[in-house]
């Protein structure tokens, strides 16, 4: 037995020592392998975590991108709006170009007719209205189907003209006249016009006075001297000279007026 047990002992010795290598090293094993499990488990946390950072900026970047979009196709309805709308009112613009050239050609054929009226009938006027007129009548065209003048200009001056006769027939006019009394003698009349309705004119010493009226060949002054009292006080009258009210007896014939 004793033997025996000497050689069994540096057997169990060397076992021991073999067990207990073994041990060590399977703690030393576990303890790497908790170590790798810490580091993977960290790494899969920073993995996440960076993750979850991406996957919100990815997000921020896709409401971005969207809200873009919106707006960009926002942008483009208005534009096509806009585009619509441009092409109505090009359409419209269009439309009233050609109606605005049918008038103005309605307006050139009413201006060459007009015209020619009115210088015709300025000869017919009475003088200070006629005065009146010349700086307006100078502005017509004296050729109304070759002129350059735009009808515009011509339209203003047209009812300029107009204007100022309807503003002479409305009033009261006194004024002053050269009238050839006898061959190669003139004297000085005063004459009041009603208006387009009736001239007068009588002379400073009341020897002869008349009335006036428009004829063909212009306007032209008719002597009846038993007129002079009447006219004298009808100017008087229109001065404000005298504050008696009463009634002229004046000729006022329109059947006599040449047409």
């Amino acid at each position: 037995m004793t033997n025996l047990w000497r050689n069994l002992m540096p057997l169990l010795v060397t076992a021991m020592c073999v067990g207990s290598a073994s041990a060590d090293d399977r703690l030393s094993d576990a303890r790497a392998a908790v170590a790798q499990w810490v580091d993977v488990e960290r790494t899969i946390s920073r993995e996440a975590l960076a993750w979850e950072e991406k996957k919100t900026l990815l997000n921020d970047l896709l409401a971005v991108a969207r809200a873009e979009i919106k707006t960009l196709k926002e942008n483009i309805a208005q534009a096509d709006k806009a585009s619509g709308m441009a092409e109505a009112r090009r359409t419209e613009l269009v439309q009233k170009r050609d109606n605005n050239s049918e008038l103005a050609q309605k307006i050139a054929a009413f201006l060459i007719g007009i015209e020619g009226r009115l210088r015709g009938v300025t000869s017919r006027l009475p003088k200070p209205l006629s005065d009146k007129l010349q700086p307006l009548l100078q502005r017509l065209p004296s050729d109304s189907h070759k002129t350059g003048t735009g009808i515009a200009v011509r339209m203003q001056t047209v009812m300029a003209i107009i204007a100022e006769v309807q503003r002479f027939d409305t009033l009261v006019t006194l004024g002053e006249e050269l009238r050839e009394s006898a061959p190669g003698k003139t004297r000085e009349v005063r004459t009041i016009h009603f208006g387009l309705g009736a001239s007068y004119y009588v002379a400073a010493d009341d020897s002869d006075a008349g009335f006036g009226r428009a004829t063909k060949e212009g306007f032209a002054w008719h002597s009846q001297p038993e007129l002079a009292t009447a006219i004298r006080d009808a100017i008087v009258l229109a001065e404000g000279k005298s504050r008696e009210a009463r009634f002229l007896a004046l000729p006022v014939n329109p059947k006599e007026a040449d047409k």
